[in-house]
């Protein structure tokens, strides 16, 4: 049964006010949707628990000093795919694992400790069944997963629940020096955005004031941005793809910013290596995915050369293992 099955109209709209403001209380929630307060936090707490939509703290890792992510595509000795998946998905650096069809059997994001661990991992760490990869440093985040709203909500109700832009990842690095109760503060976020400073106070065993302030100081520098993580087939869109462009560098930054305003990008990033753009998407179906190709994609000056990748299984989203 997939998640657009057991999730109905009144679910989408939660997930996508919890996609807008991911710490929101229900009542904060409710008011906006003209829903009972009651109703959003007996429906929002089931998303949550069935992982629906999970709420996580992503830390700006370059903004702490830790070196740009890289891309990682594989290919795998038949047979081995999920074992490949599975292994990639325990490491504590990954911080999304895909198994794709196409031209890359899957899709790797590490989110390297320090270069020391990035060598480590590649000249050492990869699983012999991998017959071959490509590996491709982010330059620059154009928009992230955690900006993607699955678009239930109207535009009213969007403005009194959306937070105030950010500043893209990577765009600021080793501006921050995060205090011990922080670092924790941020491992903690990770497994659950939505931890009440209640219960971070007790894990760090401070006050909660204390706890109060810290969160504080994480969420206004940037630190950590709280992601609703929802797959996107719970808003209808049960085709998910990542596609690869060659671009001319001279028309690189005006594509990278036209794609991350669709609606279809969840993830729009530019890298090192034989492409210059990597993007992902959600559409309806396959039928939609060509339309964007062909309608969006391929009429942009500069773009050249493009390989699609279509998502078979997701196997960690946001750091988590993926239950999606």
């Amino acid at each position: 049964m997939s998640s657009n099955d057991i999730a109905d109209e009144t679910d989408r709209r939660i997930a996508s006010a919890l996609q807008l403001h991911g710490r929101a209380p229900w009542e904060q929630i409710a008011k906006p949707l003209g829903l009972s307060e009651r109703t959003v936090a007996r429906r929002g707490q089931r998303l949550l628990e069935e992982g629906l939509i999970r709420v996580v703290g992503l830390l700006d890792t370059q903004l702490v000093g830790r070196p740009a992510p890289v891309l990682l595509r594989l290919r795998v000795e038949t047979g081995h795919a999920r074992e490949v998946a599975d292994r990639f998905s325990k490491l504590y650096e990954t911080r999304t694992v895909m198994a794709l069809l196409g031209s890359s059997d899957h899709f790797v994001e590490v989110i390297p400790e320090s270069h020391e661990s990035l060598r480590t991992l590649l000249f050492d760490g990869m699983p012999h069944q991998v017959r071959s990869s490509s590996s491709h440093p982010v330059l620059r985040f154009y928009t992230g997963s955690h900006e993607w709203n699955g678009g239930a909500l109207t535009p009213e109700e969007e403005a009194v629940l959306r937070q105030p832009s950010r500043a893209p990842f990577g765009s600021r690095r080793g501006e921050a020096d995060l205090h011990p109760d922080e670092q924790r503060m941020a491992c903690l976020l990770a497994q659950d955005g939505r931890m009440p400073t209640t219960r971070l106070a007790a894990e760090l065993g401070v006050s909660q004031a204390t706890a109060s302030r810290r969160l504080a100081s994480l969420l206004e520098q940037d630190v950590i941005r709280i992601r609703a993580d929802a797959a996107p087939a719970l808003f209808g869109y049960t085709t998910e793809a990542l596609l690869w462009l060659k671009v001319c560098y001279d028309r690189l930054d005006a594509v990278g910013r036209a794609l991350s305003r669709r609606p279809e990008v969840l993830t729009l990033v530019s890298i090192a290596g034989d492409y210059q753009v990597c993007a992902h998407v959600a559409v309806h179906d396959a039928y939609q995915l060509q339309e964007f190709l062909t309608g969006v994609v391929g009429p942009l000056d500069g773009v050249g050369e493009i390989d699609v990748t279509v998502l078979l299984e997701v196997f960690k989203r946001g750091g988590l293992t993926a239950t999606l």
